[in-house]
């Protein structure tokens, strides 16, 4: 009987690689560790980011006990290069800035008709083509009136809401200057979009211990009242300080949370009333703390018309729309946003009668206060 050959392609079992063995558990541990290591370093800056924008308290101190070495040897090693390189490719560059620098209130003397902080003699004028550009922004709360705002403008032929949008940023303010730093963030608008005017609104997420430059708490004691009026100034200092722009700072409303709202943002809408009235003509405070209020205390409802939110908190269209009227209302008052309406109809176009002129001549008209021929 001969015998049967194995096909030529065909490896012997003998001669199969042997099976690998699994790595003892200990290496895996070891491998996850540098992984997790490795992996770290790479994110560090947005891990530190993340720590420092937990609420303040135990978790937000631990958070950042580990975070902030991290970061620090990530800097050192330069391994921090490769992710802002991806956010700079990814049009992301600077998300994970932390700046915590607060600006100071200029100091002028408030009797020297020649600072900054002295109402102008005369409002400006503006005109359909020379237009009052608006930028408006804030917290959650500056988003549904400002879009009423948005809506509104064009009535008015004379107002350009710079991008046609609203620059919202959710849960911020001036307590937590790591979270958004707003007063870097306006001269980052002023450079880019140089605007006339500027409407914010804060306040509703400032009740709270403040951190960043100058930080402290408890919330309501002296020294939070004293940091909070620097921070309050000197953001008011950053828009107006040169005399080329005019701030509209919109207060925080009553909430259903009444208790909240009388013991907090009462303290916090004083400040923004008492350093407004420091630099008159150039920042206007405005108040709505007791326009959402019926019969003395918080309602959902003004005349029949639902105002708020289910949350207690928001506005509704109908609401954001009373908020953008009562803008547009003290913007009248400090600008002239209407004289250029009377010049226009003055400079009517108009024909006016001429000589009969020879064959191939063109007659001369006046149209818009202009000669043309």
């Amino acid at each position: 009987m001969s015998t049967a050959t194995r096909p030529p392609h065909e490896r012997h079992p003998s001669a199969r690689t042997p099976r690998r063995r699994p790595l003892p558990a200990g290496h895996v541990l070891v491998v996850m560790l540098v992984t997790a290591l490795v992996g770290g370093l790479l994110n560090a800056a947005g891990i530190r980011k993340t720590a420092n924008g937990q609420p303040v308290g135990i978790r937000r101190d631990v958070a950042r006990f580990f975070a902030e070495p991290l970061y620090d040897i990530s800097h050192a090693l330069r391994m921090d290069q490769f992710r802002r390189a991806l956010q700079a490719l990814s049009g992301r560059s600077g998300d994970d800035d932390i700046n915590t620098s607060l600006p100071d209130p200029i100091e002028v003397d408030r009797a020297d008709p020649t600072t900054s902080t002295t109402r102008p003699a005369r409002k400006r004028s503006f005109t359909p083509a020379d237009p009052l550009v608006v930028w408006i922004g804030g917290d959650s709360l500056a988003i549904t009136p400002g879009e009423s705002f948005v809506n509104l403008a064009p009535s008015t032929e004379v107002i350009q809401v710079v991008g046609d949008r609203v620059d919202g940023q959710v849960a911020t303010g001036l307590a937590r200057p790591e979270v958004f730093n707003w007063p870097a963030h306006i001269l980052d608008v002023i450079a880019q979009d140089d605007p006339d005017a500027l409407v914010i609104t804060l306040g509703s997420n400032d009740d709270q211990t403040l951190t960043g430059e100058g930080g402290v708490g408890p919330f309501g004691s002296p020294a939070w009242i004293e940091e909070y009026r620097r921070r309050v100034g000197g953001m008011m200092d950053v828009v107006t300080g040169d005399g080329r722009r005019t701030l509209f700072w919109i207060g925080a409303p009553i909430m259903r949370n009444e208790e909240r709202s009388e013991t907090r943002y009462r303290i916090i809408n004083d400040i923004y009333r008492e350093e407004a009235a420091k630099r008159p003509g150039r920042v206007f405070y405005i108040d709505i703390y007791d326009r959402f209020t019926e019969n003395g205390g918080y309602a959902d409802f003004i005349g029949g018309v639902q105002v708020r939110t289910p949350d207690g908190v928001h506005f509704t269209r109908e609401g954001g729309d009373q908020i953008a009227q009562v803008v547009l209302d003290q913007m009248r008052e400090a600008f002239d946003l209407t004289s250029w309406r009377e010049t226009a109809r003055t400079t009517a176009p108009t024909t006016t009668a001429t000589p009969a002129t020879s064959a191939g001549s063109r007659p001369a008209t006046t149209h818009a206060g202009r000669r043309t021929g």
